[in-house]
């Protein structure tokens, strides 16, 4: 047992220390983690033995719900209404469009079937939730784009996962039935969001009114709720994984208690959830067996990130343009929205089904997944932030806050300590405190400047580069109303 520890403990670490590189070569984390689980596998240094593709299954199932939650908790409602069409049309009829494309490649060049090919795409087509979240924040990408991205990959699992089932199936009894599909994805849908709003409400009321001395105990009920929401959607018929994005979702943007504390756990939940998924999958993969399909992969990567998804982003969301100039994207814009649909662990996840119902050539179908997500990650999420700023899509973000502070405790729900960041065309800056009106429910309690925190007067005057942080006691409170508020 104290071997198992000490190995399971050295690969965390190992997985940790491994974002910073991942950080400074601007390189998603996932592929470092996958690659830890390669070293430490049978066909690596490591030399371990595992192949329990049951058990992994099921852990990604566990992990990705865990951390769809947490997108959830961070995506402001705002954003995700605002992006709900066409980020909704890409993670449904972008899906099947991409499946198509790639389909009907792998089945006329590649020896695989037309089913095969159509199970190829299906796995292929999700973009990463995990992927998604942490390569693009704090990247300074335009809003609109990011919201269609992230919520494009917090909705698309469900589709993939469907069609997967779907398929593999068909391919192992060789029966079809195309009205019972398309009944079912809708269903799942339908039940999924429903179910996810009604559990969502009732684990608010139940955070909100339920009153506890251990504040640690807060973050544990609602990922506990959470994963409550995620299971009974499930076995009633709905789909968990949407369900438990629209629990995180109505959560983040609901007045809750303890709502940072319980953000906190969750992106520390989130980030060990990643590493335990992508390690796993890494353990599962013999690099002995990968030089036999790298043609294939290689030629399924091209199809995937140059023909199937800019295919699918330009039928999907250029139609748009006739509904509404909201809806309006740009052929930049598309281009971004094409080269930012990331890969990540879903369809590796998603890999494994043929391979545990012995669907033909099911291990080869897993192998050519893995290379083809690793190598479109790399590429992709190494350089999308690049092409962003070649294509004068990404501004500069304001500097993270050198401190945080928050409200401890039971603090009422709604209220919290928000950061401002000065630039210096602000128009605060150069004006002291006393002309600024304060509404109701917003006061400036510290100012960060120069190393040193300040207690902010009436004649404090606002620079450039100050962090500010203003208190908001209530949801009714607002940041921009307090600059908007200066007496002239």
């Amino acid at each position: 047992m104290d071997v198992f520890i000490i190995i399971g403990s050295v690969l965390v670490i190992a997985a940790i220390i491994s974002t910073r590189f991942a950080q400074h070569f601007g390189l998603p984390a996932l592929v470092l983690f996958v690659l830890i689980g390669m070293l430490a596998g049978s066909s690596g240094p490591g030399g371990l033995e595992f192949a329990d593709y049951q058990l992994s299954f099921y852990a990604g199932l566990l992990a990705l719900a865990i951390i769809l939650f947490s997108g959830g908790l961070d995506t402001r409602y705002r954003l995700f209404r605002a992006s709900l069409v066409p980020g909704g049309l890409l993670a449904t009829l972008g899906i099947f469009l991409t499946m198509l494309v790639v389909g009907l490649v792998a089945w006329a060049l590649t020896p695989l079937s037309f089913l095969e090919g159509l199970l190829l795409g299906a796995v292929l087509a999700p973009t990463d939730a995990a992927a998604v979240f942490s390569v693009l924040k704090g990247r300074g990408l335009p809003s609109r784009l990011r919201g269609v991205l992230e919520t494009e990959s917090g909705t698309n699992d469900p589709m993939g996962i469907y069609l997967t089932l779907a398929l593999t199936a068909t391919l192992v009894s060789g029966q079809v039935g195309v009205g019972g599909l398309v009944a079912g994805v809708v269903v799942q849908l339908t039940l999924g969001g429903l179910l996810g709003y009604a559990f969502a409400r009732a684990l608010a009321w139940l955070i909100n009114h339920v009153r506890m001395d251990a504040f640690g105990l807060y973050p544990v009920l609602a990922l506990a709720g959470a994963l409550l929401a995620y299971a009974g959607t499930n076995l009633l018929g709905g789909n968990g994984f949407l369900a438990i994005y629209v629990v995180g979702l109505v959560l983040g943007n609901r007045p809750l208690s303890h709502r940072q504390n319980i953000r906190d756990f969750m992106d520390s939940a989130a980030w060990g959830a990643q590493i335990l998924m992508f390690v796993l999958l890494g353990l599962l993969v013999f690099p002995d067996q990968l030089p036999g399909i790298l043609p294939v992969a290689l030629l399924m990567t091209f199809t995937l990130v140059f023909l199937a998804r800019p295919l699918a982003v330009a039928l999907t969301l250029l139609p748009l343009r006739r509904v509404t100039r909201h809806y309006h994207f740009s052929g930049k814009e598309l281009a971004l929205l094409s080269w930012a649909g990331l890969k990540g662990a879903v369809p590796i996840i998603l890999a494994l089904v043929p391979l545990l119902e012995r669907a033909p050539n099911g291990q080869s179908l897993f192998n050519i997944v893995f290379v083809v997500v690793i190598i479109s990650t790399a590429l992709q999420g190494w350089t999308v932030v690049p092409i962003a700023r070649a294509l004068g899509l990404a501004k500069k973000e304001p500097p993270t806050p050198p401190l945080r502070l928050e409200l401890g405790g039971a603090a009422p729900p709604g209220s919290a300590i928000y950061d401002v960041f000065l630039e210096p065309d602000h128009p605060a800056v150069g004006h002291s405190l006393a002309e600024f009106r304060q509404p109701e429910g917003v006061v400036v309690v510290a100012i960060y400047r120069d190393g040193a925190l300040i207690a902010p007067r009436g004649s404090t005057v606002f620079r450039a580069g100050d962090h500010v942080y203003l208190l908001l006691g209530s949801e009714s409170g607002s940041v921009s109303a307090f600059f908007a508020g200066r007496e002239d």
